[in-house]
């Protein structure tokens, strides 16, 4: 009995070894579309974080507005506060303003990475290969010009009355 459950234990073993195998090999292979899903799911992400951002910061603005219309009404003569919660609305929107712009190029940052790890081209790639493309272009005018000139010369040559 010993013998046959060992046997029974060495199959369900090499039986999981294939299992494994086999997973590992369709995990290893990638089609197009699972680079499609990803990059949706980084798009997604971005835009996720994004709004995030932007939420938390108008509800830390607000928050701020309500504490600084509170110390308004509470001291109206009092012009130091006043001021004050001035300066606090002013500190706040910069202090937004800034995050936001943090986030946006970080955002920007980690997708860019993220679609240059996939392959896709970026707009960067695609100015750098205009320039080249115009560069290609100027010299092919060139070399055309070249090749006129040199070919009146030569009908001239071959015009020419021999003596």
């Amino acid at each position: 009995m010993d013998l046959e459950q060992q046997e029974s234990q060495d199959d369900l073993k090499l039986n999981s070894t294939k299992e494994k195998t086999q997973i590992k090999e369709k995990s290893s292979r990638k089609s197009p579309l699972d680079f499609r899903k990803y990059t949706k799911q980084i798009w997604l992400a971005g835009l996720g974080a994004f709004s995030r951002a932007e939420e938390e910061g108008n509800k830390l603005f607000d928050s701020l507005v309500k504490v600084g219309e509170e110390l308004e009404s509470k001291s109206v003569e009092d012009t130091e506060v006043e001021q004050s919660a001035k300066n606090v609305v002013e500190k706040t929107k910069e202090t937004v303003t800034e995050t936001k712009e943090k986030v946006e190029k970080t955002l920007d940052h980690h997708v860019n990475h993220s679609l240059n790890r996939i392959g896709l081209v970026t707009a960067k790639d695609l100015q750098h290969l205009e320039t080249l493309i115009l560069q290609l272009h100027q010299k092919v005018d060139g070399l055309v010009e070249e090749n006129q000139k040199l070919s009146d010369q030569l009908q001239k040559i071959v015009s020419q009355p021999t003596e």
